[in-house]
């Protein structure tokens, strides 16, 4: 199991209404109805769920290995993480089936709003060098996927320096965020996230 002692600090947080979510109900919502008018509210495209992974190493040390990984993941999303297996063996990487591959968090409801809050105005913001999110990262079925490849953008990784230094971490594995949405078209997925204020590369 992972360590729980972190995951204090974010309860007091999301158990407060989420600003993000009332400005997709608020703004948001209204301005994509008039934009594509459909029929009726529940048409209009919304974010159902952000999973927040990690994959590793498998190092005995440092966020390369799953449990300190799973640790860092439940201090910014304020949720328990799960641990992720390797599904299939593979010789060539020396990866055994049922090995420990990484942990991942999935986000709903206020939880889910207040992570986009705090990736849209804090995270994205800290990137050196940042110039935008890429639009070609969108699939098919409504859902967009970004690496953030520095976890000292969190803030919560800047809080707990001195308990990550006893983790020896040197270099992390880059964090995975995939936003899936209702959308049924990259276009209507597009339009939601940016109205969501998601920074996209012009």
């Amino acid at each position: 199991k992972t360590p729980r002692a972190a995951c204090w600090q974010c309860r007091p947080r999301q158990s407060m209404a989420s600003r993000y979510r009332l400005f997709y109900e608020t703004v948001v919502r209204p301005e994509l109805l008039a934009k594509f008018q459909y029929k009726n509210v529940h048409m209009v495209p919304r974010v159902e769920k952000v999973t927040v992974s990690v994959a590793t190493r498998l190092r005995p040390s440092g966020l390369d290995n799953p449990i300190a990984a799973a640790f860092m993941l439940e201090l910014i999303t304020g949720q328990q993480a799960k641990f992720t297996r390797i599904r299939k063996a593979n010789a060539r990487y020396k990866t055994r089936e049922g090995l420990l591959e990484g942990a991942k968090v999935a986000l709903r409801g206020d939880s889910m709003y207040h992570f986009m809050d705090r990736l849209v105005t804090q995270v994205l913001p800290r990137i050196t060098d940042f110039e935008g999110l890429d639009r070609k990262s969108f699939d098919h079925d409504g859902g967009y996927t970004l690496g953030i490849r520095d976890w000292s953008t969190f803030l919560e990784f800047e809080s707990q320096h001195e308990n990550l230094s006893n983790l020896n971490v040197q270099q992390t594995p880059g964090l995975g965020v995939q936003v899936r949405t209702s959308a049924r078209s990259e276009e209507e997925a597009f339009l939601l996230l940016s109205a969501l204020r998601f920074p996209f590369r012009q």
